[in-house]
């Protein structure tokens, strides 16, 4: 459950704390008017994402690429947007001395047209991701977990983003500016890693182990981007400063008692949303970090069992794979000790490959849930595939499956040595 909860969570958050900065920019902006365009974008990225769900679903759409294109443009939007707020707010000046009468007006076509994408993009790429999460579940004790885990996840990331958006209202505005294009900038490089990640795994991009050996730890390790940007996020809700009753050279006990109360009821609704940001981004932390942790030392390297070659072939018993759960296997050849990988899948067909990609090398591979996982750059293999060419699949290796054994010739693991100096 904690898994479905982080991921969902971490699928949400960027999206939302993007949504809360627009809304924050365009209300210290004077552009309200401008709020209808994020809705429109929000509401049309939710219906395409259920749609492009059901089709990615139905036709085996390869996920690598489209997810790495969607990326790479959301990247390029992120980036157009820091732009657009860092001319504006060259601009800020002037404009709030002229009481911002431009500001009201109807936008553009061309942005209007700029801001719909930018937030149809950032919800449309989180939303399939999650769509498809929740409809893979079914209702027996443990899917039924791990769904109510994606709704507490999806939960947490909008009471982050209303929490934000409330939060940083009275911010000040150079403030608000400046740690808000961090943010940004953050999830720019954050996405643009990933699409090259992605796009290199489909093989759309060349891809090879130096670049993997740079790619790969950043992606193994992307908690942490998503760490930053709500801490950034944190930081500038903390950084609110309260009114205080005390206020240099007024007396609050001579104001009227209505404005008396209004000011009271302001300070604790500005008190409430800063408690409250503060909260909900400290407990995305630590459930962002405490995933990352476990899966860490769930997923440690663990020693593979050493396997003998006998009358020329390798042989490793089926019986031992009856749990569902991948095995590691060592065996000497070629100078070297070459490593196997076998599993059997939800049809109790056995899967077997080397414990090495092409890609990647021979950083090998762990299990998580129903799929096998890179080690290097978290790349998911789907189990069925294991042992099929392209993107981070664990290497062939010819084997057959005959009586209670899986049996490899001592030929081919000499051949598969190479992979493994």
């Amino acid at each position: 459950m904690l898994q479905s909860l982080v991921i969902t969570l971490r699928e949400g958050v960027e999206a939302a704390l993007i949504i809360g900065i627009v809304l924050g920019w365009l209300k210290k902006t004077g552009r309200q008017s401008w709020n209808r365009i994020v809705a429109w974008g929000v509401f049309a990225a939710i219906l395409a994402s259920v749609a492009a769900a059901y089709l990615v679903h139905r036709l085996e759409v390869g996920e690598d690429a489209y997810e790495g294109w969607l990326m790479l443009l959301g990247a390029v939007f992120v980036a157009s947007m820091v732009v657009w707020m860092w001319r504006a707010g060259k601009r800020m000046k002037q404009e709030i001395e002229t009481k911002l009468r431009s500001l009201s007006a109807e936008p553009s076509r061309t942005a209007a047209t700029g801001l719909f994408l930018f937030v149809f993009l950032m919800v449309f790429r989180e939303g399939i991701e999650t769509v498809l999460f929740l409809a893979a579940v079914s209702l027996r004790t443990s899917e039924l977990l791990n769904f109510m885990g994606g709704l507490v996840g999806l939960g947490l990331a909008t009471a982050l983003g209303i929490a934000f958006f409330k939060g940083s209202v009275k911010v000040d505005l150079r403030k608000f500016f400046s740690v808000t294009s961090l943010v940004l900038f953050v999830v720019a490089a954050q996405l643009l890693v990933s699409g090259v990640h992605e796009l290199s795994e489909a093989q759309v991009l060349p891809s090879s182990r130096q670049e993997m050996a740079l790619v790969g730890p950043i992606i193994n390790n992307e908690a942490f981007f998503f760490v930053a940007i709500v801490a950034l996020a944190m930081f500038l809700i903390i950084a609110q400063q309260i009114p205080s009753t005390r206020s240099r050279g007024v007396d609050f006990d001579t104001w009227p008692a209505p404005e008396r109360r209004k000011f009271l009821a302001r300070r604790q609704r500005e008190r409430f949303w800063k408690i409250s940001g503060a909260g909900v981004s400290l407990l995305v932390m630590v459930l962002i970090c405490s995933q990352f942790i476990y899966s860490m030392t769930a997923h440690a390297m663990t020693i593979p069992e050493r396997v003998s070659v006998l009358d020329g072939e390798a042989q490793i018993p089926t019986a031992e794979l009856a749990d569902h759960k991948l095995h590691r296997y060592s065996v000497a050849a070629g100078g070297t000790e070459v490593r196997i990988i076998a599993i059997l899948d939800a049809s109790d067909t056995v899967r077997a490959a080397l414990d090495a990609c092409a890609i990647c090398g021979s950083q090998g591979y762990y299990q998580d849930g129903q799929n096998v996982i890179c080690r290097n750059c978290a790349a998911a293999v789907y189990v069925p595939t294991i042992g099929l060419a392209g993107g981070c699949n664990p290497i062939h290796i010819d084997y057959r499956v005959e009586g209670d054994a899986i049996r490899i010739a001592a030929s081919a693991l000499t051949d598969a040595a190479s992979h493994f100096h």
